[in-house]
């Protein structure tokens, strides 16, 4: 027994460096990509120019009113959802797209009208996998660069979650999927803080108007699952507003300016590490550590990953600390993730100590 556990945890090390390995790679080849894409005076990212564009954003969500309840995050209107039938599911469920005009607009004036001309992004879009009646539901958020949705259903293991008797919705993020300009991947989160701020305020915005039509529909309770920028968003949601049932980031990045200059350390264009705080000053309104939970501690989990080199496990135990969350781990990495059977087994084993689905 104790040889086999010592078999287990070499080859769990194995794995989490593996999934280290390949996340470091990622992120070196994203970077020389963007580094080929962008001409020299826009790599000078701590130009004076930039630092008084930071410093401007920051200025313009300094009142503490928007860190209250219905400031910034102001409550949306329920909307009005138009579903198109893809297909059906042996129980008698069907999947469906779902679509609802985003009536979001930016709280800063400041370029909101470049924010709001891509009329692709007025639109949020997703998709549903929901059972002949009702159930407790989840919404699943994705990553950066993600968001095509047949993608997504494997990256959540949707079926999985369905058979365990949630209705599960897979939504688009400003700027992903179906939501991307033409030729325009990569718009947000990006260069401008202006428009990373109002991102996070129209995914915050979306995510309550999906929660609005669910319970419309009788779902029991709504909750959400999010990984990586996903898991940020998600935390970031149950911080904004009240009502969200449970909540569980997997992978999370817990900073945006952390993530943004740990990954150039060492490169040409690694930042000072002063520039940081003028990140996190312009990004503060939409920090999940801006405003306290609006959930209680036992109805909230988050998940990592060993190996992560992208956000890196004290990510997600930074996030879990500040909900008061249960944290779990799985071997592999961000990209790689191996034995995230692991994961889903803790995800299953807390929603059901929640309820949400009946013990197998």
């Amino acid at each position: 027994m104790g040889v086999l556990k010592s078999l287990r945890g070499l080859t769990d090390r194995a794995l989490g460096q593996t999934g280290a390995w390949v996340d470091r790679l990622a992120v070196d080849l994203a970077l020389e990509v963007g580094r080929a894409r962008t001409t020299a005076p826009e790599r000078d990212v701590v130009s004076p120019a930039t630092v008084a564009l930071l410093s401007e954003v920051a200025e313009a969500h300094a009142d503490p009113s928007l860190y209250a309840m219905g400031g910034f995050f102001a409550a949306p209107p329920p909307p009005e959802v138009y579903e198109t039938r893809l297909r059906g599911l042996d129980d008698g469920g069907a999947v469906y797209e779902l679509a609802t005009p985003s009536a979001f607009v930016p709280f800063a004036a400041a370029e909101r009208d470049s924010f709001l001309a891509f009329e692709e992004n007025r639109v949020a879009t997703a998709r549903a996998l929901l059972h002949p009646t009702p159930r407790a539901a989840v919404l699943c958020v994705h990553g950066y660069l993600g968001g095509h949705l047949g993608f997504e259903e494997a990256a959540f293991s949707a079926s999985k979650l369905y058979a365990w008797g949630l209705d599960v919705v897979l939504v688009n993020l400003p700027f992903h999927g179906a939501r991307t300009p033409a030729r325009k991947t990569g718009m947000w989160p990006g260069r401008n803080p202006w428009w990373t701020v109002s991102g996070f305020g129209q995914a915050v915005w979306d995510l309550a108007r999906w929660r609005h039509h669910l319970r419309a529909r009788g779902a029991s309770r709504v909750g959400l699952f999010g990984m990586s920028l996903g898991g940020y968003t998600a935390a970031l949601a149950v911080t904004a507003h009240s009502g969200w049932d449970f909540v569980v980031p997997m992978i999370p990045l817990a900073s945006l300016a952390e993530v943004y200059a740990a990954h150039r350390e060492g490169r040409p264009d690694a930042p000072p590490a002063w520039f940081a705080e003028h990140l996190d000053a312009a990004y503060r309104v939409v920090s999940p550590f801006a405003r306290a939970p609006q959930i209680a501690p036992s109805a909230a989990l988050v998940i990592a990953a060993e190996g992560d080199q992208i956000t890196p496990v004290h990510h997600a135990r930074r996030i879990s600390a500040h909900l008061g969350a249960t944290y779990d781990t799985f071997p592999g990495g961000h990209l790689f993730q191996a034995r995230r059977d692991r994961a889903f087994a803790s995800l299953e084993q807390f929603l059901e100590r929640r309820g949400l689905i009946a013990p197998r």
